[in-house]
């Protein structure tokens, strides 16, 4: 059974994400940065430092206001970019009006390239990430990124050098079409979260299996009669448990992690793993039993690492 595979397919030895203590417009949502990605979240800026051999840390992550990322309003001249030197600077907002924008200053001594994904909000689901096109930012200068809709996340990588005298911006990538208005995939997305919590929640609760199991079953026989494909159905899987995992701050083949950083993540990780081990118990019943129980031995293993 596919669901059987998703779940024994999770490992739960990868060290997660840590993200750093602050308010979000999201619940549970946090700025984070690992492995050369950033996660910005909504109401949030975070500021990454370039080190000597080109690699970035994540030096802080401020709550902000709208006004924070919207460009000047009277054409004023006072330059807009706040970096300190040697810093770059990712803000993202959204208000109902105006839609939701991403401002990038940079305040290094060379041009900045990178790529970028979002995960909107459709519907009451997170959906994504998806790709986005975005500008150059030159030297000094700052851009903004603009979509209507509401971003929850703006996920950037592949950071590097751009010798554009001017941003220069790609064509245009607009949301993927062929599932924006599903409510299937939302389902199968939504699936592919459950099948995770099935997989880490299981050594600390009693989980019953097969109760996924029918799930999976009759959102597989329902989807087929939809005409969907095996591998658009794994597709929609595959993301629910990228976002899943993202949310709990798990992070899948980590390396170039100290001990003392693994230690201090996954202390950050168990409390939200609890979280969503409970809500996995209140959104499918008979999933999760023994739930006291599972939080005391989830609090257990939290205190190992404090």
């Amino acid at each position: 059974m596919l669901f059987t595979f998703l779940v024994s397919a999770m490992a739960f030895q990868d060290a997660p994400i840590a993200y750093p203590e602050t308010p979000q417009q999201f619940r549970d949502r946090r700025s984070g940065y690992v492995q050369g990605t950033l996660n910005v979240a909504s109401g949030e800026r975070a500021t990454l430092r370039r080190n000597d051999d080109g690699t970035y840390d994540l030096i802080g992550v401020d709550r902000i206001e709208v006004q924070d990322v919207l460009p000047p309003m009277d054409r004023s001249r006072a330059s807009v970019n706040h970096a300190d030197a040697g810093t770059l600077r990712f803000g993202l907002h959204a208000r109902q009006d105006i839609g939701s924008v991403l401002k990038v200053e940079n305040g290094q001594s060379e041009g900045l390239a990178y790529s970028g994904f979002i995960v909107r909000y459709v519907g009451g689901q997170a959906r994504g990430p998806d790709a986005t096109s975005v500008c150059t930012v030159p030297p000094g200068m700052a851009t903004y990124e603009h979509w209507p809709e509401p971003v929850m996340q703006v996920v950037i990588g592949g950071l590097r050098r751009s010798d554009d005298a001017l941003p220069t911006c790609p064509p245009h990538v607009g949301s993927p079409p062929e599932d924006a208005a599903d409510p299937l995939t939302a389902e199968g997305e939504h699936l592919g979260r459950l099948s995770t919590l099935f997989a880490l929640c299981e050594p600390y609760y009693t989980v019953d299996l097969a109760v996924g199991r029918r799930l999976a079953e009759d959102f597989e026989r329902r989807s087929d009669e939809a005409g969907w494909s095996v591998e658009r159905r794994a597709g929609a899987y595959d993301r629910g448990r990228d976002l899943e995992r993202a949310e709990i701050g798990i992070v899948m083949n980590a390396t170039g992690v100290t001990p003392q950083q693994a230690r201090r993540r996954l202390r950050d990780m168990y409390p939200r793993l609890k979280a969503r081990c409970q809500y996995l118990s209140q959104q499918i019943p008979g999933a999760v039993s023994g739930v006291e129980a599972g939080d005391r031995r989830l609090d257990a293993a939290a205190g190992r690492y404090r």
